[in-house]
């Protein structure tokens, strides 16, 4: 499996299954994950079940589990951030915008998108990911819970 890839701030690593449990109830505990209703279990099945097309990463600052990433490719005309958390204590240390970028660059050799969603109440993440360049392009009403939107989010990268 890859190596670990060093970062600015910090480093990703290929998540292990040992991971999966101890994300899963962190993820579990923060939103937007809370409020849309996933369980630690669900999580857990999500991080460690075979998946071809997703590659899940640890990410790490100071040697600490800081957060995660998940990018699925292929996908629509270029790879989709399907997961990404950076963990509480580790939030506002610019790690998530290093990976963000890291993300970006890996994707634009292969491909001329990076494509995420938010939810609709998700105010911080929307504000980030505005940051670092993506627009939202569509909301989709409902697609994880009633009365809420995820929202489409495109990053051009060619």
């Amino acid at each position: 499996m890859t190596t670990t890839i060093a970062l600015d701030g910090g480093a990703l690593r290929p998540l292990a299954t040992a991971d999966a449990a101890p994300l899963a109830l962190m993820l579990a505990a923060m939103d937007p994950w809370t409020r849309l209703g996933y369980s630690a279990s669900a999580l857990e099945r999500y991080l460690d079940r075979e998946d071809g097309a997703l590659s899940r990463w640890i990410i790490q600052r100071h040697g600490e589990t800081a957060g995660v990433l998940a990018l699925r490719s292929p996908w629509l005309r270029g790879p989709y951030v399907e997961l990404f958390a950076i963990l509480l204590p580790h939030q506002g240390h610019g790690l998530g915008g290093t990976v963000m970028d890291w993300a970006a660059k890996s994707a634009a050799e292969v491909a001329h998108n990076l494509w995420a969603c938010v939810s609709d109440f998700n105010t911080p993440a929307r504000a980030f990911y505005a940051r670092h360049g993506f627009a939202e392009v569509a909301p989709l009403d409902g697609l994880v819970m009633p009365g809420n939107a995820e929202i489409l989010l495109r990053k051009r990268l060619k």
